[in-house]
């Protein structure tokens, strides 16, 4: 996966470090005498996938404190909840995890089924459903004035539905202990991440005994790469602001090759429904997406993330969030035409119209980062998908303008199986809803696209290409053995590629060599 695109049939790693690639017998001089050698078959070997952004706390939460009721139905779900009351204690918290468009019960169903239990359901990260106990123990009424960028659904009579928007730091359902979450978290990244090849990680933190939790697997080797992002308030979890001490002079990278700080996470605007788009403005401004900060803000945070190195990854849906974030990061251009800043705007080109605005963004040093495995969720009917008339997940144009689709999950919960670069690689390849429904056939990209997204293309949106996403020399020695050749495989068995060994820093993580080899000799 390097620049040349070259194949090679021997990788030597010597430490954490490749230290030749090439043929078996110039890699075996650079080796000397003593080498391990594994004799794989005319096995495919990758680079570690990197994931740009992802969140692995919640998703956590939602596999192990959480009910997962993303297959059941709305009578399904009334009739967990009304189970589960009758064998707690009044006053127990219950949350349950959806997902994206779910029928779930109203505030006045949950009301009906669990009186005395406090019930929240989360169709993701953006999006959660109250009952009046969850709503009177999170102290949240009818005179709550919601916070910037948050929004509490009401009746036309006034009253709350139940329905929070970009507000679930609002809940009071309880977290957790340290140990539980850490035991809980090695685990997830075990199953979800370096069981399907993932070896570098960029969390979005949601919380510092998550961060804590990380720092403890991190210590012990036990985990991914781990890079993070931390919120900016206002926004989801905020654990820090631009012009916080901690990151003056700090800059990006801060930590070790374990566990690091890669940068700052703002929240532009809310997710489908707060989205901040044009085609809102013309509506009642409580109908409008919800908005955190103005542009003149904006600015000033990205100037002040810049001037200390600190890379930021802006969230942006909406056209108009969109169109401040773009003119934001041509401002940091303007004050410093040389600096390689590499700005991120998440979620730009989910929705298109049009190449302008990325040309712009790409022109000012920009990236944009998209979301492909977002793809699954979208309704069958194009008319039903938002907003009207944009073109869906342009990646293949998006890749020709920009040279990188940087890979990602970017799941908190209601899409766990994104988490598999495979499963969201053969999104990349189809392009096609959950029900194969066909969403944008011309913008479909080919087999090492894909593979790029995951490799040096998330190497390079990290501003870490001189250490990963490719196999040469010098570089970080993080590698995958899969079971078969991506370029060989069925389109519709994409998702079903298997990983059969994960390397982190020479250090086997996931599976072992010994199993794979036809033969092995010290």
């Amino acid at each position: 996966m390097d620049d040349e695109g070259r194949v090679a049939d021997s990788i030597g790693i010597q430490g954490d470090r490749i230290v030749a690639v090439g043929d078996m017998a110039s890699v075996l001089d650079s080796l000397g005498p003593d080498a391990s050698i594994f004799d794989l078959g005319g096995a495919t070997v990758l680079p570690g996938f990197i994931d740009v952004h992802t969140h692995v706390e919640l998703i956590t939460m939602s596999r192990h404190f959480w009910r997962d009721v993303r297959a059941l139905d709305r009578a399904q779900i009334l009739a967990l909840i009304r189970s589960q009351c009758a064998t707690t204690k009044p006053g127990t918290w219950l949350v349950l995890q959806g997902t994206f468009s779910q029928d779930l019960p109203s505030r006045d169903e949950l009301d009906q089924v669990a009186p005395d239990h406090p019930v929240a359901i989360r169709w993701t990260l953006h999006k959660s459903v109250l009952n009046s106990a969850a709503l009177e123990a999170s102290g949240i009424s009818q005179d709550t004035v919601a916070p910037v960028g948050v929004r509490l659904q009401k009746n036309p009579d006034g009253t709350l539905n139940g329905v929070i928007e970009e507000g679930w730091d609002l809940v009071a359902a309880p977290a957790p202990g340290t140990d539980a979450l850490t035991d809980a978290m090695e685990e997830t990244l075990r199953t979800l991440f370096m069981r399907n090849g993932v070896t570098t990680v960029h969390e979005i933190a949601a919380s510092n005994n998550g961060i804590s939790a990380l720092r403890t697997l991190a210590s012990k080797g036990s985990i991914p790469r781990m890079g993070l992002l931390l919120t900016a308030g206002p926004g989801h979890q905020p654990l820090a602001s631009v012009s916080d001490a901690a990151f003056r002079g700090l800059g990006s990278g801060f930590g070790n090759d374990s566990i690091w700080l890669q940068g700052l996470k703002i929240f532009m605007d809310g997710g489908r429904d707060g989205a901040y788009r044009s085609d809102l403005v013309g509506k009642d401004a409580e109908k409008w997406g919800l908005l955190t900060r103005l542009y003149p803000t904006l600015v000033q945070e990205l100037v002040e993330a810049t001037r200390h190195g600190v890379q930021v990854c802006t969230h942006a849906i909406g056209d108009l969030a969109q169109e401040i974030a773009v003119s934001a990061v041509e401002r940091v251009h303007e004050l410093y035409p040389d600096l390689d800043h590499r700005l991120r705007i998440e979620h730009f080109f989910n929705e298109s119209f049009g190449t302008a605005q990325l040309k712009r963004l790409v022109t000012a040093g920009g990236i944009a980062v998209p979301n492909p495995g977002f793809v699954l969720a979208e309704p069958d009917e194009p008319k039903q998908r938002l907003p009207a008339g944009a073109s869906k997940y342009a990646i293949k144009t998006l890749r020709s303008i920009q040279g990188i689709l940087p890979g990602n999950s970017d799941t908190a919960g209601a899409q766990p199986f994104t988490t598999n670069p495979w499963v969201t690689m053969k999104c990349m390849l189809e392009l096609r809803n959950k029900n194969g429904v066909p969403v944008n056939d011309a913008e479909r990209v080919d087999v090492q696209a894909a593979l790029r997204a995951y490799t040096s293309d998330a190497a390079y949106a990290t501003r870490q290409e001189t250490e990963k996403g490719s196999l040469e020399v010098g570089k970080l020695g993080d590698l995958i053995v899969v079971g078969s050749d991506p370029h060989l495989t069925d389109l519709a068995d994409f998702d079903k590629i298997d990983t059969k060994v994960s390397i982190i820093g020479g250090r086997e993580v996931f599976g072992r060599l010994a199993d794979v080899t036809v033969k092995a000799a010290v």
